[in-house]
């Protein structure tokens, strides 16, 4: 069993961006500013409700809101930060489509990367699933607690699936279906753009491991009699070195605001688990669940960048470099210099992306944690 076609892999990415306007090599689509100015009318509303609501007795709510106002913020700049990079996104697209190409034609290429791509099928996947899921709890959980309150007390009780600021009661089941048509739409955008955008930093961080993978196993199998690769390798190299680095301009932006707003969402989750109330519980660990598994694979995919870029290194020393002309042993010299310095993915230069990221984002969101358990004191509480 073989590894699936680069158009297989980028299906449902083209698609999605189709559908939310911004196809590549094209101009943005009117559908596009539609939707987005739609999901920006929705997070001001979230934010003039949290204005209009900001007081002690009200403080455990707006934890509540705060999770969907970040990932409506997070959505919102992220999707605007990739469509100015679209160009820029299919350049990388098709040079990677060319690489992709000399992998599937060769068996032992393929056996070195398809547990990459077996991995990023399943990622994929199952991100998709676990945040339609999540999207969907949201979305419909209202219609429910309706249902619920009416079968207990015997009256009509409208719930919407977010807090917003509206400028009339929704007193009305006409009002009430508006409201709530308008909330569970943009809460579909917003799940859309960002794992649109994650999905696709995934794949483009996989092909380019993958690429890295293989040139380290080439330059592993180098014989005394097979020097005339040398310069083959080497413009191989520079040439990944350069796609990997248009990777980061292309992600860097993205992967800053995900690194500033994932420790406010982990604490606000986490406060809301432990302090809301049960029937919050559903819907706030699969909140949670998502923004752990979308920032752990971010990091994941950064630290496998990182060791796959700098076991270049490991290989030319693995070669038969001592078999060589001296000539090729200072090509061989060059390429390990080089692959000593790690490619990177950064949150805009200001923090590299890997394990010890994704920690200081947990460290981070427990220190708000404890600061907010600290200072929270529940409605009715003495104070001391």
């Amino acid at each position: 069993m073989g590894i699936p076609g680069f158009d297989d892999i980028f299906k449902q990415i083209n698609f999605n961006f189709w559908f939310i306007g911004i196809p590549f090599e094209e101009n943005v689509k009117l559908r596009f500013y539609i939707m987005w100015s739609w999901l920006f009318v929705m997070i001001t509303q979230e934010c003039l409700y949290f204005i209009s609501k900001f007081s002690n007795e009200n403080f455990l709510d707006l934890t509540q809101l705060t999770p969907c106002t970040c990932i409506g913020i997070l959505s919102i700049i992220k999707i605007l930060l990739i469509a100015k990079k679209r160009l820029d996104v299919s350049k990388l697209a098709n040079s990677l489509r060319i690489l992709y190409e000399d992998i599937i034609r060769d068996d032992k290429k393929v056996f070195l990367v398809k547990a990459n791509f077996v991995f990023l099928k399943y990622l994929t996947k199952y991100f998709f699933i676990l945040n339609a899921i999540l999207i969907s709890v949201y979305n419909f959980a209202s219609i429910f607690l309706i249902l619920y309150f009416y079968l207990k007390k015997n009256k009509v009780q409208f719930f919407l699936p977010y807090a917003i600021l509206i400028p009339f009661p929704i007193d009305t089941w006409g009002k009430w279906f508006i409201i709530y048509i308008h909330s569970t739409f943009t809460g579909f955008i917003c799940v859309l753009y960002f794992t649109t955008v994650d999905a696709l930093y995934f794949i483009m961080t996989t092909h380019m491991c993958s690429h890295f993978t293989i040139l380290s196993q080439e330059i592993k199998d180098l014989k005394a009699n097979t020097t005339h690769l040398l310069k083959d390798i080497v413009k191989k190299h520079q040439y990944i070195l350069k796609l990997s680095q248009d990777l980061e301009e292309i992600f860097s932006g993205p992967n800053l605001f995900n690194v500033l707003i994932g420790s406010i969402e982990i604490c606000a989750l986490g406060f809301n688990l432990t302090m809301g109330k049960w029937t919050q519980i559903p819907g706030v660990v699969l909140f949670l669940m998502s923004v752990l598994l979308q920032i752990l694979m971010i990091s994941v995919y950064g630290e496998h960048l990182i060791m796959e870029s700098t076991k270049i290194s490991d290989a030319a020393f693995e070669s038969e470099w001592y078999a060589m002309d001296v000539k090729s042993k200072k090509i061989i010299i060059l390429i390990m210099l080089r692959a000593n310095k790690p490619q990177t993915l950064t949150a805009y230069k200001f923090s590299v992306i890997s394990y010890e990221s994704f920690t200081k984002i947990i460290s981070t969101s427990w220190s708000y944690f404890t600061i907010l358990k600290s200072v929270y004191k529940s409605p009715g509480q003495v104070p001391n």
